[in-house]
C-alpha cells in the first residue's frame, strides 16, 4: 500500500472513526504507536479490497508480552511447532490436533505459540482436559457435537458483510442448536468440575436466532437465493399464492376451460399458449356461433377462431410474471432476515470463541488418551524435573513394536542450572534437547504432557539455536545465522528463560568454535540476569573440563554400546562426559564409500597420536605422502569370478 497508509495519525483517525469513539484510550492502546499503525493499515486495507461492511470487528485488544511465553521465530522454526522444512517430517501440531472444528483448530495454533505464564490459568485449562479425559462418554458425546459445527467463526463474518448463502444459514441452525447441546452438556456436570462448567454458562444458545432460521429458511434450500424456493410456505402470503399458481397452473387451466365448456356448450373448446398471443381460447368453425360476446377475438385460422377473456389475461399476468416477483420477493425476505440477524453477531462471536476453547480441551484430552500423556505439576518454583520424558512427535513415528527410549531431565539453577551433553551423532541429543522444550511448551499451553511425571517451574521465554542453515539472499553464511541466532539469545534471555544449544561454534574453525562455546556457557553461568536453564549439545568434548570449574554446570552424555566395531544407540542419558563422536561410524551408516571410511579412521588415528603429544608421532603433513589413490576399486578382486571378468574386460580390443 501507499506510504502514507502507515502514518500514525491517519492509522488513528481509522481507528477512532470504526470504533466510534474520541480517543483510543479506552483500549488501553493509545501509546502503543506500531500497533495504533499496523491496526490502522489493515482498516485500511478492508477499504480498498471494497469490504465495507466491517460491523463484525468489534473489539480491539493487545497481546502482552506479560502474559505469554515469548518464542521468537528462530524457535518456532526449530522445534518445529507449525511445520517442518523437511520432506516427511511431521510438526507438533500434527500431533495435537485432534479438533472438530476450523475455529478450533486455529485456535490450537495460537495456543501452541503463544503458552502461559500464569500458573492459574494454566491449572484451569488442566482441570478441564482432566475431567474430559476421565469421562470417556462426556468427551465423546461432545466431539459428535462439535462436528456439526463447522467453522461459525466464518459464517459470522459472512451475515456481517451480507454474504451468506441460504445453505450456510442453515448450518449456522444446525451449529447453534449443536452449540446448545454443548451447554447442556456441559453444565450439568459435577461442581468441582468448574473451569468447564464456566465456559459452558457463558454460551448464548441463540434460541431467537435459530427460530428465525427454522421457520423461515428451508431445509433444503439451494445453495443461491437466485435458485429459488428458499422462504418456507407460510412466511409471506403473495409469495404462498404465486408459488401455488405456480404449481397448479394446469389444475387452474382445466377448471376454466371446464367452466366455460359447461357455460357456453362448446364440447370441444381448449385453451392453448404461445409467445406471440400468450395464452388463448380456440373454438372450432363448427361451433363459433355458441361464442359469448365478452370473449375477444384474437385470430383467425382456416378451421378455428381463438380468443381471450379478461379472466385468461389476468391469469396470463400473473403466471408470466409469477416467477420474477417470487424471485423479487425471496431476495427481500432474505435480505430482511439477515439485517435482523446481525443484532446476534456479538454473542455469535462470544460462542464462537467459547466453542474454540472447548475443541481445543477435548482434542488435548483425545491427545493423551491415545498418547498416554500426563498431568504436568506447574508451580513459581525455578526448577524443570521431567521423568522419562519422551518426542511427542517422534514417539509417533517409530518403527512399529520399537519403543521409544525415555530420558529424565533435571534443571536447578541451584545445582544444574546447565546440563553440558556430549554423545555420538545420530544417538538422539537433538531429540532430547527439543523434547525438554517441547513437554515445557506444551504444559505452558495448558495439555497433557509425554512423560510419566513433569514438574514445571514455569518458563517465560524459550530460546533455540539448533541445526545449520544459512540465509544467502540476505548475505548470510551458515555460521553468521548461527551466530545471529545465538546473540539474539543472549541479548534476550532471563533466569526464568529455558535455552537450547546444539553444536554451537561448528561453523567455523575448531578452536574458533571451542573458545565461542566455552565463552557462551561461561556467560550463561555467570551473569546473574542470563542464569537460564540450559541443554547444551556438544561435540567439543573439551566444554566437559568446564564441570570442574563451574559449580552448576553437570556433564551427561548419550549412551552408546561398541559390539564387534559396530555402535549400537541406547539413547540414555546418563551422567558424566564422553570423549567420542563416532562421526565415521555415521559416516558408513550413511553410505559413504567404504575407501573413504577406512582412509578416514586411518586419519583420526593420526591426529589424536598428534594430540597424545608422543615423541613418536609424525607431523601432520606426513599424512599427505600416506594417502591413498582415489579411484575406487570396482570389483572385490579376491573373488576368483569377478577377477576372471576383469581379465576378459582388459582383453578386449575396443575397436573390434
Amino acid at each position: 500500500m501507499e506510504d502514507w497508509a502507515f502514518q500514525e495519525d491517519n492509522a488513528y483517525e481509522k481507528l477512532t472513526q470504526h470504533f466510534g469513539t474520541a480517543s483510543l484510550k479506552g483500549f488501553g492502546i493509545h501509546d502503543l504507536r506500531a500497533g495504533i499503525t499496523a491496526a490502522g493499515a489493515v482498516l485500511h486495507y478492508l477499504d480498498l479490497t471494497q469490504h465495507h461492511q466491517t460491523s463484525h470487528i468489534n473489539k480491539l485488544t493487545r497481546i502482552t508480552s506479560q502474559d505469554y511465553v515469548w518464542i521468537d521465530n528462530y524457535s518456532m522454526r526449530n522445534l518445529e511447532l507449525l511445520s517442518t522444512p523437511h520432506e516427511g517430517g511431521f510438526p507438533l501440531i500434527d500431533v495435537l490436533d485432534q479438533t472438530c472444528c476450523p475455529m478450533g483448530a486455529r485456535l490450537l495454533r495460537r495456543w501452541i505459540c503463544m503458552p502461559l505464564k500464569d500458573v492459574r490459568q494454566i491449572d484451569a485449562r488442566l482441570d478441564s482436559v482432566g475431567y474430559l479425559l476421565s469421562d470417556a462418554t462426556c468427551r465423546q458425546s461432545v466431539r459428535q457435537l462439535l462436528e456439526q459445527i463447522g467453522d461459525l467463526e466464518r459464517i459470522i463474518s459472512k451475515i456481517a458483510v451480507r454474504r451468506i448463502t441460504p445453505r450456510e444459514l442453515i448450518q449456522l441452525k444446525t451449529a447453534m442448536q449443536a452449540t446448545g447441546h454443548i451447554r447442556k452438556t456441559l453444565e450439568e456436570l459435577p461442581d468441582l468440575v468448574d473451569p468447564l462448567k464456566e465456559l459452558a454458562l457463558q454460551i448464548d444458545p441463540c434460541q431467537e436466532l435459530i427460530d428465525r432460521i427454522a421457520h423461515e429458511i428451508r431445509d433444503d434450500a439451494p445453495p443461491l437465493v437466485s435458485k429459488g424456493n428458499v422462504i418456507r410456505e407460510g412466511v409471506n402470503q403473495e409469495l404462498d399464492m404465486l408459488r401455488n399458481l405456480l404449481q397448479h397452473s394446469k389444475e387452474i387451466l382445466s377448471q376454466m376451460v371446464q367452466r366455460e365448456s359447461e357455460r357456453t356448450g362448446i364440447a370441444s373448446l381448449k385453451i392453448d399458449f404461445n409467445y406471440v398471443f400468450g395464452y388463448y381460447i380456440e373454438v372450432r368453425n363448427s361451433q363459433k356461433d355458441k361464442v359469448p360476446e365478452d370473449w375477444i377475438r384474437k385470430q383467425t385460422l382456416v378451421n378455428a377462431e381463438r380468443y381471450i377473456t379478461q379472466e385468461l389475461k389476468e391469469y396470463e399476468s400473473k403466471i408470466l410474471g409469477a416467477e420474477e416477483r417470487i424471485s423479487a420477493i425471496e431476495g427481500e425476505l432474505f435480505n430482511q432476515l439477515l439485517d435482523d440477524l446481525t443484532r446476534f453477531i456479538q454473542p455469535l462471536q462470544q460462542d464462537a470463541r467459547l466453542i474454540a476453547r472447548i475443541d481445543v480441551l477435548q482434542s488435548y484430552a483425545v491427545c493423551a488418551h491415545n498418547n498416554r500423556y500426563v498431568r504436568p505439576v506447574l508451580n513459581e518454583s525455578d526448577t524443570i524435573r521431567i521423568t522419562a520424558g519422551r518426542h511427542p512427535v517422534i514417539e509417533q513415528h517409530m518403527t512399529p513394536g520399537q519403543a521409544y527410549v525415555a530420558n529424565d531431565v533435571l534443571l536447578d539453577p541451584q545445582t544444574q542450572q546447565i546440563l553440558m551433553i556430549t554423545g555420538p551423532n545420530m544417538s538422539g541429543k537433538s531429540a532430547l534437547l527439543r523434547q525438554t522444550a517441547l513437554i515445557v511448551l506444551m504444559a505452558q499451553a495448558g495439555c497433557y504432557v509425554p512423560a510419566d511425571a513433569a514438574e514445571i517451574g514455569y518458563v517465560d521465554r524459550i530460546f533455540t539455536r539448533v541445526g545449520a542453515s544459512d540465509n544467502l539472499s540476505a548475505g548470510e553464511s551458515t555460521f553468521m545465522v548461527e551466530m545471529t541466532e545465538s546473540a539474539n539469545i543472549l541479548n534476550n534471555i532471563t533466569p526464568r528463560s529455558l535455552v537450547l544449544l546444539d553444536e554451537i561454534g561448528r561453523g567455523t574453525s575448531t578452536y574458533d568454535g571451542i573458545s565461542i562455546a566455552w565463552a557462551m556457557a561461561e556467560y550463561l553461568h555467570e551473569q546473574p540476569q542470563c542464569r537460564a536453564k540450559t541443554l547444551f549439545a556438544t561435540h567439543y568434548h573439551e566444554l566437559n573440563e568446564m564441570e570442574k570449574s563451574f559449580s552448576r554446570i553437570r556433564n551427561y552424555h548419550i549412551t552408546t554400546k561398541e559390539i564387534n566395531g559396530k555402535i549400537i544407540f541406547l539413547r540414555k542419558l546418563e551422567q558424566g562426559g564422553s570423549e567420542h563422536s563416532f562421526g565415521i561410524h555415521v559416516a558408513e551408516l550413511a553410505g559413504m564409500p567404504k575407501s573413504i571410511v577406512q582412509r578416514a579412521g586411518q586419519i583420526l588415528k593420526q591426529f589424536e597420536l598428534n594430540n597424545s603429544k608422543d615423541v613418536n608421532t609424525k607431523p601432520l603433513h606426513d599424512l599427505a605422502g600416506q594417502r591413498h589413490g582415489y579411484q575406487l576399486s570396482f570389483f572385490q578382486l579376491d573373488d576368483p569370478v569377478l577377477s576372471q571378468i576383469r581379465d576378459e574386460i582388459k582383453n578386449l580390443d575396443i575397436n573390434r
